[in-house]
């Protein structure tokens, strides 16, 4: 296989620069001190028309703040730009305010959901938000997440198609959109950071597992989390099935629009009047990360490198026939997010980690880059590290800071760390 992955890369493509595009979008709240609840303070005017304003936007609450980086070139500058944001954004907050830098929300009184209700400034959302209140209650749509996106560049896909066997673009990013759906797991573990839930005896989601005692590895990225009911599962036989699929899901009512689809990779396709010659997919939306409360912007370049790999290897070591095994990867992301952080891997999953790390290798190897050589590599050896047992594992650093069940008093911590550090 090291051989056929040469002969596809010409002498002026190497895989560092397959990369067209790579963006971020954090959501996150402002909470106010001392208690941490969410804010009732109005988004900052300075900010900008939310309307037009693409890096600014609100989400589900107005206290629910989206940071949403340009397309970058690189996962470098796309971190930098979001610095950049998280900096401007707290620049603008109110004196008693800081970001809860968890996915999992704090608890919410009877006050603050009379005020998630009563309030809320963006009237061209409000028939999709009711849907949403409707269909889930409050709070599942006030956790919050990662979500990256991605697309390659020209020549990458025009090498691809004519020397690994792919009919067109599509199908590269349809075999993306599968393998890392199936591979989802993997980030779960290594970066799942949601462990309990501030408000479990109210949030009737979770009620639904009564057997399982928190902490958890990711509560977010269960089937219990942000997820769509068990009746949405688009078929992954081909491209146009998974969309025509998703399609048929709006038109019966189940889905309000493709935007409700929440599995963990959503295509991003272009408008009629824009799509290329034989392509539909613009970009692939990658919706797997918790935030990290350990990195100051919420997502680690080292998360960044992982899903890289994936993507790549996905690529490279394209699997054949996956729609017989969407169904159990799902059953398997579910079992390893609703593990205690402690818990190992099962042995089946070990074995699969450790075929993807040496693929995942080998693409390393190729890389003449060597700063990203080195990204990777420290991906790579962060992976190794954690493969029989939870190491070093986001989930596995958390735990000594749960108090009493709850991660309240750390996540005001660390939010008032991230503050003082976008003030520098």
């Amino acid at each position: 296989m090291i051989s056929r992955i040469n002969s596809v890369l010409p002498d002026h493509l190497t895989i560092n620069q397959l990369i067209n595009h790579l963006g971020l979008e954090i959501e996150e709240h402002r909470v106010q001190m001392p208690d941490g609840h969410l804010s009732q303070h109005p988004h900052p005017v300075a900010l900008g028309d939310r309307r037009t304003q693409a890096n600014f936007q609100t989400d589900f609450s107005e206290s629910q703040e989206e940071l949403v980086t340009d397309p970058n070139d690189t996962s470098a500058d796309a971190l930098n730009q979001l610095h950049t944001l998280q900096k401007t954004l707290t620049a603008q907050l109110a004196p008693d305010e800081i970001i809860w830098p968890l996915s999992m929300p704090p608890y919410l009184s009877e006050n603050d959901l009379t005020y998630l209700d009563t309030h809320f400034e963006r009237p061209w959302y409000g028939e999709y938000r009711r849907v949403l209140i409707d269909r889930y209650g409050y709070y599942q749509h006030i956790m919050t997440g990662i979500h990256v996106n991605f697309s390659l560049s020209s020549d990458a896909l025009s090498w691809l198609t004519q020397n690994m066997a792919y009919q067109d673009c599509d199908a590269v990013y349809f075999q993306i959109l599968k393998q890392v759906s199936k591979y989802r797991w993997l980030i779960t573990y290594l970066f799942g950071a949601s462990l309990v839930s501030e408000n479990q005896a109210a949030d009737h989601l979770l009620q639904q597992r009564p057997d399982l005692t928190e902490p958890v590895r990711s509560w977010r990225s269960s089937s219990v989390g942000f997820d769509n009911y068990a009746d949405i599962q688009p078929t992954f036989t081909s491209l146009s099935a998974f969309l025509q699929d998703i399609q048929q899901l709006v038109a019966s009512g189940k889905l309000y629009d493709q935007s409700e689809y929440y599995g963990p990779v959503r295509v991003k396709q272009y408008q009629a009047d824009q799509a290329p010659a034989k392509t539909c997919v613009n970009y692939l939306e990658f919706r797997i990360f918790d935030i990290d409360p350990f990195s100051t912007d919420g997502i680690s370049p080292r998360a960044l490198s992982v899903l890289e790999l994936l993507i790549f290897e996905a690529i490279y070591f394209p699997e054949d026939k996956l729609e017989t095994t969407m169904q159990q990867s799902k059953a398997n992301n579910d079992l390893v997010a609703l593990q205690h952080p402690n818990v190992a891997l099962p042995t089946a999953l070990q074995d699969e980690f450790k075929h993807l790390l040496a693929h995942m290798q080998a693409l390393t190897d190729l890389v003449d880059d060597d700063a990203q050589q080195q990204s990777w590599q420290d991906a790579i050896n962060y992976m190794t590290e954690n493969i029989e047992a939870p190491v070093s594992t986001l989930s596995q650093q958390l735990l000594p800071h749960l108090v009493a069940n709850s991660l309240h008093d750390f996540a005001l911590q660390r939010g008032q760390a991230w503050k003082q550090a976008h003030e520098n």
